[in-house]
């Protein structure tokens, strides 16, 4: 018996001490460096110092005001869009309120809530809320991984409920578990398929900090990897109606899909051992492509980096940088430059 208790305590004791060293680790240095690092190294538990990076801020004034109930006074654009959307000093909006000389009038993230930007713009759209704040343009922004299902699953605008307080309300935080925190790191660190991000190398340096050629990706890139042409079609007359029923009000509607980072950084991969993503190629061969008000800057991304730009992603997040989005304010702000002289 003797024999068999101590055996059990050779075997639990080595592994009591890893969990615990793991829990030190995790609840006395991760988690209060975790909040530095992004959406994905806070997914997968990793922290990547980005001190010496060269992502300085290269605007001083914020030029985008946020949306509420009672916001007085008169914006010519307003844009609706999920995370991509709320980058405040270092967004797309706040680039081309500067190159237009404007103030823009941006709507809360709708992220953990009920309806997708498109269903808001609606509602928006339907009582009178633009025609109020004497809107006359509008532009939509959305993930790409979100892209497909909004889009097939966007509701009419009758199917929407009213008032504000739906659309306002705030998401609870939640509060971490200490154990559960070592745990998740544990099966990540032992596991690397179980992380919520996956990784791959690139063939040149994308980024300006260690590891310089690593991707950093969220699983949910490759969820919808490709579509159906039936669902091609569908997403297409759901564009259509979505531009018309702004027309019809007299305000023009520009539409930003925001790219995947896989979807990006996909053809630079070095022997890729995930599947291809075709989306974006299936809705160009079908005519969005050629659609003017739809806008999607992959081809604009991949040209930056073929040209040595580095860091048009954060290297541990799903979002894009400040270069970026000053690339999307430009093709916005040519746009709508365009629009006004017509």
């Amino acid at each position: 018996m003797k024999k068999f208790i101590l055996k059990c305590l050779c075997t639990i004791f080595p592994v009591m001490v890893v969990i615990y060293a793991c829990g030190f680790y995790v609840n006395f240095y991760l988690i209060k460096v975790l909040p530095k690092a992004g959406d994905l190294g806070q997914l997968g538990y990793f922290y990547i110092d980005k001190s010496c990076n060269t992502l300085d801020i290269k605007l001083l004034e914020n030029r985008t005001d946020t949306y509420c109930d009672t916001i007085q006074g008169k914006y010519e654009i307003m844009t609706i869009g999920d995370s991509f959307s709320q980058q405040g000093i270092t967004g797309y909006q706040n680039y081309l309120a500067m190159e237009l000389g404007e103030r823009i009038l941006n709507y809360p993230d709708p992220g953990g809530r009920e309806y997708s930007p498109e269903e808001i713009s609606l509602y928006l759209l339907k009582n009178g809320v633009f025609a109020k704040l004497g809107c006359k343009i509008v532009i939509i922004e959305t993930v790409e991984r979100s892209f497909v299902q909004r889009m097939l699953d966007i509701k009419n605008i009758e199917n929407l409920e009213s008032g504000n307080d739906v659309l306002t309300k705030g998401v609870p935080e939640k509060k971490k578990d200490c154990l559960m925190e070592t745990f998740k790191y544990i099966k990540y660190y032992l596991y690397k398929s179980k992380r919520p991000v996956k990784e791959a190398q690139l063939r040149t340096d994308c980024f300006s900090v260690s590891p310089h050629n690593m991707l950093y990706f969220y699983k949910d890139d490759l969820k919808i990897l490709s579509i159906t042409n039936d669902e091609n079609n569908e997403i297409l007359n759901k564009l259509d109606y979505l531009h018309n029923c702004f027309l019809e009000e007299g305000i023009g509607l520009y539409y930003i899909i925001a790219p995947d980072k896989y979807d990006v950084y996909q053809s630079y991969i070095v022997n890729n051992p995930y599947p291809p993503k075709t989306v974006v190629e299936q809705l160009e061969e079908n005519g969005v492509g050629q659609l003017e008000w739809f806008i999607n800057p992959r081809a604009k991304f991949r040209k930056m980096i073929d040209d040595g730009v580095e860091d048009i992603y954060h290297i541990d997040d799903t979002h894009w940088t400040y270069k970026a989005s000053e690339s999307v304010g430009h093709i916005l702000a040519q746009k709508i430059k365009d629009h006004r002289r017509e």
